[in-house]
């Protein structure tokens, strides 16, 4: 890639430190704490700018070769699940009907949008679903504790967790290797009781995830092993 680079600036309340998010699909975000300034926001990204540069065009070389068609069969490694994919056409609104491993997508046969609003809606009631019994227990193994869950498509976050102990997850997550599963959710659990990235912070995750550093490379690098039909409107 030749030329300067395409940043989103976000400033958010909730950060304790600059960060930056990469994704094939939504570029390059950067978020700045409240108490960072614009210019020190610059200065941290000029320092890292090989890195990012190096970072977003390995992500774009993979979107070139992505398939943008309709899925035939949708593998969720998180959890471990494989289904089969079919198509009907029907008139009025895009809905999908489970048999055994198999999802059937209905839907008016020329509007793939549609077909692909239906499966991400479907996504996310399964990620529900599992997620509801999943996380309590690990917080059943761990001694974490939250009060509320919610499901979300974030396009650069894999979860996060509120003050008032709200934690939301990814239904994307389902793409990932299992250990990066549990590892991110542990993650946002330490949250529960330091909601910054400070040495205390780390030293807990630590105690339940030993190989927290790998892991957290890993699932940074992990946008591209969910399928580009998930990302496209």
């Amino acid at each position: 890639m030749r030329g300067s680079l395409a940043y989103h600036w976000r400033r958010s309340p909730r950060a304790k430190s600059l960060q930056v998010r990469i994704t094939p699909w939504q570029g390059i975000e950067v978020v700045i704490p409240r108490h960072v300034s614009r210019e020190r926001a610059r200065a941290f990204v000029a320092k890292h700018r090989q890195w990012i540069r190096d970072t977003w065009v390995r992500m774009r070389e993979q979107v070139v070769d992505a398939d943008l068609t309709l899925p035939q069969t949708i593998e969720l490694r998180g959890i471990p699940e494989h289904w089969e994919v079919r198509y009907r056409s029907r008139a009025g609104q895009a809905r999908i009907t489970v048999s055994g491993n198999v999802l059937t997508v209905h839907y008016d046969g020329e509007r793939e949008k549609t077909a692909r609003d239906a499966l991400r809606r479907w996504l996310t009631e399964r990620a529900r679903e599992y997620f509801s019994m999943y996380v309590p227990q690990l917080c059943g193994a761990t001694g974490f504790g939250y009060k509320r869950m919610q499901i979300r498509g974030q396009t650069s976050r894999w979860g996060s967790c509120s003050s008032s102990l709200t934690l939301s997850l990814n239904y994307k997550l389902l793409f990932l290797e299992p250990e990066l599963v549990r590892y991110l959710i542990v993650h946002e659990l330490s949250h529960t009781r330091y909601l910054d990235h400070s040495a205390r912070f780390w030293k807990l995750v630590g105690e339940f995830e030993p190989d927290y550093r790998t892991l957290d490379q890993e699932l940074g690098e992990s946008w591209r092993d969910v399928p580009a039909w998930v990302e496209i409107s």
